[in-house]
């Protein structure tokens, strides 16, 4: 299973790797919380909470296809594109009116959701070619070389905002005589896409509770009592972990860069004993009324989140709609 993703600072929005040395754009945002500036998991001493009822439970194998209550406040991986697009034009326009020729690489929006990975493994045809080593082929692989820019582009790009919102120090005020914009064409770019509201990244409230829901799921009785279940169908195949993530983290498997044939067959057996109980379906439920309930908890401080991102998202269509 896989931590919820979170989102990126507006800082970090823009132009894939190939630029991030000059450009000190790109933090992506994939399945894995490193490196962002969010709200912080919840730790595992969470206030008490009574466990939210629940409905009818679906019979679930995966969830890739389905959302959480809390993704309604959260940007999506097409939102970050979409954003990113208009960074880009705004960037190439601003760059360009110094008379440098400069063109913005076109954005691609994350293909991972908040549930793609989150109940890992669950696809047999994953588990019985890959265990549990990674099925995506380019995850941790460092981007390439980033293209060499002119002394003069990397001049008039400039290095942003820093999360305090003002220009990193340093950052060049002229280019030729010419007054840049404070904190270079980066920053000018972040400024008018935030100039109704938002930050190009997901809001703390709405990062809490996609943490808080997950780490309450996992400590709910219901899901323990399914985990329960689970241990025991891989007991009466030979094997002895007491929950999925005990057995997504066996040391052994981390010990090799390709699957053994041991590792194949105890994530199989994982997959299907995940099937036979419903841990998936049971653990999806469970965690969508505990966001459910954190969001009716947290309901104005998430609207208000929302209104700002989906200000700066129609900021963000007006100005690609201008194009270049």
């Amino acid at each position: 299973m896989t931590p919820p993703r979170r989102g990126r600072p507006l800082p970090a929005l823009l132009l894939t790797a190939a630029l991030t040395a000059a450009l000190a754009l790109t933090a992506g945002c994939a399945s894995r919380p490193a490196g962002t500036t969010g709200a912080p998991p919840p730790s595992a001493t969470l206030a008490p909470m009574e466990p939210p009822p629940i409905g009818d439970v679906p019979r679930l194998i995966r969830v890739d296809d389905r959302a959480l209550p809390i993704e309604a406040y959260l940007l999506s991986g097409e939102q970050f594109r979409q954003l990113d697009a208009a960074q880009g034009v705004l960037v190439t326009r601003c760059v360009r009116g110094f008379g440098l020729d400069f063109s913005a690489p076109a954005p691609t929006a994350p293909t991972t959701t908040q549930t793609t990975h989150r109940y890992d493994p669950v696809e047999i045809s994953d588990v019985s070619a890959n265990g549990y080593h990674s099925p995506d082929r380019d995850r941790g692989k460092k981007p390439g070389a980033a293209p060499s820019l002119s002394p003069d582009v990397s001049t008039v790009l400039g290095a942003g905002l820093g999360p305090d919102g003002r220009p990193a120090p340093g950052t060049a005020a002229e280019y030729r005589g010419r007054r840049l914009p404070s904190g270079g064409c980066i920053a000018d770019a972040q400024r008018q896409l935030s100039a109704r509201g938002g930050t190009g990244r997901d809001a703390d409230v709405a990062v809490g509770v996609n943490y808080e829901g997950f780490e309450r799921s996992r400590q709910d009785p219901r899901v323990l009592a399914v985990f329960r279940e689970w241990s025991g169908c891989m007991a009466e195949r030979g094997y002895s972990y007491g929950t999925p993530g005990d057995a997504l983290k066996d040391p052994r498997w981390g010990a090799t860069a390709t699957p053994s044939a041991e590792e194949i067959a105890t994530a199989t057996a994982d997959v299907e004993c995940k099937a036979r109980v419903n841990a998936v379906g049971v653990w999806f439920t469970v965690e969508s009324a505990y966001e459910q309930e954190l969001i009716r908890q947290r309901l104005p401080e998430l609207t208000t989140a929302k209104a700002a991102n989906d200000a700066m998202l129609a900021v963000a269509a007006s100005v690609t709609a201008t194009g270049l």
